[in-house]
């Protein structure tokens, strides 16, 4: 062999040594890294494991959180429910038997009679009611004709006020009050005003036209007296003006006209010629007066929601199924010596609560 070939098969040799003993490096070199992953393996594996489990453990607490949660909120509104139901009761129930009170309420209008030295004076068999006009709406005119009804001409008249015929009372008889009558921003006021001394020139029986008679009462109003219907509302008033009676030119009503005129600048209109200014009337006038009970004459309208105020419906629906009330005058479920019934869809404020 020439030395040519020696040298070349000599070199050919040390390339494939040199490259079997790189390639037996490569796959050591993978073999380590092999074993390294493999030892880290071990350790990744358990973080995934403790994290998985950490996640049902929060998972789990959660869902008996939320059972816990479901079952509360569940006995709360039981125990509400509960609550309003039995305050439903309560407040449902009047103190007094109605028949009872109507009995004692007529012997003792009767016993005072008889022990007076002098006839009564006697309430004019006149019903006066009140409309800004003549043209009654026709939801009015079911408890009107239920007043023609039960007080039939012509043993009883029936007067119906509107504005114009109202000041002219005020101007012909009442002079001196026009101005302050004129001044009121409100025609409710005047509304209020107006019925006062209505009752004071004629005497009779007013009555809002929601008002409803479910009998004839007559024999139930004091002769020599003003009366004035019980409130079955625990707040602002004591009575109301939406039914009252008295005989002509009674004084009591001359103590409230000089009450009219104090209270004519104040803006609440229950205090300037509502409710409130009838209260503070009576306890201050010198001439006693009669209220009517509430649970023969005013029991609460429950259930009566068409065209009434929205802070009125809140008032009788919630709140008297929320708090006990002292009253207890009863509700219109109940009709045992139910003489009438106050519908109080004729508010001062309309449905969207502007004074009207």
């Amino acid at each position: 062999m020439s030395l040519k070939n020696r040298i070349y098969k000599f070199g050919s040799s040390s390339s494939n040594l040199a490259s079997k003993i790189g390639f037996d490096n490569g796959r050591d070199n993978c073999r380590d890294n092999r074993n390294r992953s493999a030892a880290r393996l071990p350790y990744s594996y358990g973080s995934s494991d403790s994290k998985g489990t950490t996640t049902r453990r929060v998972i789990k607490i959660l869902k008996i959180v939320l059972k816990l949660a479901n079952k509360l909120i569940l006995l709360v509104i039981l125990a509400f429910a509960l609550y309003v139901y039995g305050m439903h009761l309560h407040n449902s129930k009047s103190v007094r038997d109605p028949c009872a009170v109507a009995v004692m309420s007529k012997h003792e209008i009767q016993t005072k009679l008889q022990d007076s030295n002098t006839p009564p004076p006697g309430i004019p068999k006149i019903i006066h009611q009140q409309w800004k006009d003549e043209a009654i709406p026709d939801r009015f005119m079911k408890w009107r004709n239920k007043w023609l009804e039960f007080y039939p001409e012509p043993e009883y008249q029936h007067m119906l006020w509107t504005d114009q015929s109202g000041r002219e009372l005020i101007e012909s008889y009442y002079p001196w009050f026009l101005e302050t009558y004129d001044s009121y921003i409100h025609n409710i006021n005047r509304a209020d005003a107006v019925r006062y001394f209505v009752l004071h020139k004629h005497g009779g029986i007013y009555a809002d036209l929601d008002y409803e008679p479910t009998l004839n009462f007559y024999d139930y109003l004091p002769q020599d007296q003003a009366s004035m219907v019980e409130s079955p509302y625990y707040w602002n008033e004591k009575t109301q003006n939406c039914l009252m009676s008295s005989p002509k030119e009674n004084p009591f009503w001359e103590d409230l006209f000089a009450d009219l005129v104090t209270n004519s600048a104040k803006t609440e209109v229950l205090e300037a010629t509502g409710p409130i200014l009838l209260d503070q009337a009576m306890s201050r006038s010198s001439h006693s007066t009669h209220i009517l009970p509430c649970e023969n004459f005013q029991r609460v309208p429950l259930g009566e929601y068409k065209e009434t105020l929205w802070t009125t419906v809140y008032d009788r629906e919630v709140m008297f199924r929320l708090k006990p009330i002292s009253k207890h005058c009863g509700y219109y479920s109940n009709n045992q010596c139910h003489f009438g019934k106050h519908h109080n869809t004729v508010s001062y404020r309309n449905t969207h609560g502007v004074i009207l």
